[in-house]
């Protein structure tokens, strides 16, 4: 206990001397507000939480539910697949702990919350039919998980470019290697920036927005012009990131413990796997290490696309979704 307080005295001069530096800076940053913070935010209130949720299309369409990625990512920088609402009723929501969504603590965030949490939202908006599920990155992860848990509330599954969905694929993730000192020079800035954001009655501003300048740069590898993926006005979640990466991080027995490939043979629906051309560490290669789990599996490879794919291409990414889950 007694390194802490070197620590927080330590953290404290920093602030002041960043705030005397940069004075133009101190109080300047401002996130958007969490749904705790502003009950007018369109919200569902399912397993004793109110997520940040929004939904697009008429009711009584079949229903495709997105799941954005991360972990600690917001449902808005994949909103271009809205344009799918004059066929579906698309549902995004914002998962526990992220986004918009109510902040809780990390320990309160496991992997099978994240499957349960899924489920309440399939039976919330499916009335009882199987719903679509469209994942992106740590997204598509959990659009697995649950396909395989509960493949007869599955329609067509949509698996944009999962990390990894067993300890088998795990390790491939290693090879992006040293990001480069542009990357580590961008994490600097944001470190410093962090003490800027106005945390008045938002505790966790400080950390959201460390985590949402820090997601971006690391993919800047998995881009088509090596610069990091623009998500304006988006905020990350640190205790959901700090729950699964972290914990990661930290437990090398939780990490090889994970299986988001776990049952998905039962899963009888057809699966469209995406990836960018552009992604050097979750494209083509790792997607195809995938396929073989599935039983009706195919996958299509975007050009000009990298790791962010339906924001690089969202005409055409959404144009492959359309059709796949309007087929046959």
């Amino acid at each position: 206990m007694a390194v802490l307080f070197p620590l927080r005295a330590l953290q404290r001069r920093a602030a002041f001397l960043v705030s005397c530096l940069f004075p133009l800076w101190a109080g300047a940053l401002t996130l958007p507000v969490t749904a705790e913070l502003d009950p007018a935010l369109p919200s569902v209130r399912l397993r004793g939480y109110a997520f940040h949720a929004q939904a697009f299309g008429e009711v009584g369409r079949p229903v495709v539910v997105v799941l954005h990625g991360g972990p600690g990512a917001d449902h808005r920088y994949l909103l271009g697949l809205a344009a799918l609402a004059d066929q579906f009723r698309v549902v995004f929501y914002d998962q526990r702990g992220t986004g918009l969504s109510p902040r809780v603590p990390a320990a309160d965030i496991t992997p099978q919350g994240f499957v349960d949490d899924l489920d309440a939202i399939v039976d919330a908006y499916g009335a009882g039919q199987p719903v679509h599920l469209v994942g992106h990155s740590w997204g598509a992860m959990l659009a697995s998980a649950y396909a395989g848990a509960h493949p007869g509330k599955v329609g067509r599954l949509v698996l944009a470019e999962p990390g990894f969905l067993d300890g088998s694929t795990l390790p491939y993730l290693n090879a992006g290697g040293w990001p480069g000192w542009p990357v580590a020079w961008g994490m600097a800035r944001a470190w410093l920036a962090q003490w800027s954001v106005d945390t008045r009655g938002d505790p966790q501003a400080r950390r959201d927005y460390l985590l949402g300048r820090m997601l971006p740069l690391v993919q800047a590898r998995a881009t088509c012009d090596g610069r990091p993926p623009v998500l304006e006005g988006w905020r990350a979640g640190w205790a959901n990131f700090d729950a699964t990466v972290g914990r990661m991080g930290r437990d090398p027995a939780f990490a090889a413990s994970l299986d988001f490939r776990r049952g998905v043979a039962r899963f009888e629906g057809a699966t469209l796997f995406l990836a960018g051309r552009c992604s050097p560490v979750m494209g083509e290669a790792q997607q195809r290490r995938h396929l073989g789990h599935f039983r009706q599996a195919r996958l299509d490879v975007l050009e000009g696309a990298g790791h962010f794919l339906f924001n690089d291409q969202p005409e055409r990414s959404v144009a492959l979704v359309r059709v796949f889950l309007a087929g046959p």
